[in-house]
């Protein structure tokens, strides 16, 4: 049985889905959300990708909003002069709102075949050309582990930038965070060559 991407694999690729789906001319972009939507197949990854879309909605409406009486053009509704959104504005709008849904269903399906502890450590292993400037990667991923783990415990209804600042006593983390390495295959190499070229070609297209 073949082992999964490398977190660090699984990272980069939904790198390159965000930057494929802003590059992409509407062509494109419409053959990008059918396949995006086979996430709605599988269970876990449409309750994942109904989570991010239902906790961006009004991210959505203000975004669709802003452009759509922001942005100059021909007002579609000419009567209410400067009140009136222009059509240039909502065509633009809606696009942009495409992109993200489009850009959040590929984080759900990244999110849903990645445990917490593979994306740290996938973050941690990204973040090797930094440790040559002097970051402290492993500090970094100790903080990050340690912190999303103490979210998680956190009661119910608990602020967790209120819980983060404000610690209770008896919330006592673990004395060790542990992350479990996992080897970089030669086939984590050629598909991330091959989406790089498949990246390339629909820029240029």
């Amino acid at each position: 049985m073949a082992k999964p991407l490398h977190p660090a694999t699984r990272i980069l690729l939904w790198c390159g889905w965000a930057a494929a789906v802003e590059l992409a001319a509407l062509p494109h972009l419409l053959l990008l959300a059918v396949a995006s939507a086979t996430a709605f197949v599988f269970p876990a990854l449409r309750t994942e990708a109904v989570r991010l879309l239902r906790r961006t909605r009004w991210l959505f409406v203000v975004l669709f909003l802003a452009y759509a009486w922001a942005l100059p053009g021909a007002g579609l509704w000419p009567g209410l002069g400067a009140l009136s959104p222009t059509v240039e504005g909502l065509q633009y709008g809606a696009l942009r709102v495409a992109r993200l849904a489009l850009m959040l269903l590929g984080l759900a399906v990244l999110l849903a075949l990645t445990s917490r502890s593979q994306m740290i450590y996938g973050l941690y292993f990204l973040s090797w050309p930094l440790a040559r400037l002097g970051f402290d990667r492993r500090a970094f991923a100790v903080r990050m582990g340690l912190t999303l783990e103490y979210v998680e415990r956190a009661p119910r209804g608990t602020r967790w930038l209120e819980a983060l600042r404000n610690p209770q006593p008896d919330a006592a983390g673990p004395e060790a965070y542990t992350l479990q390495a996992e080897p970089w295959q030669w086939r984590d190499s050629v598909v991330i060559l091959a989406a790089g070229v498949s990246l390339v070609v629909l820029s240029c297209a």
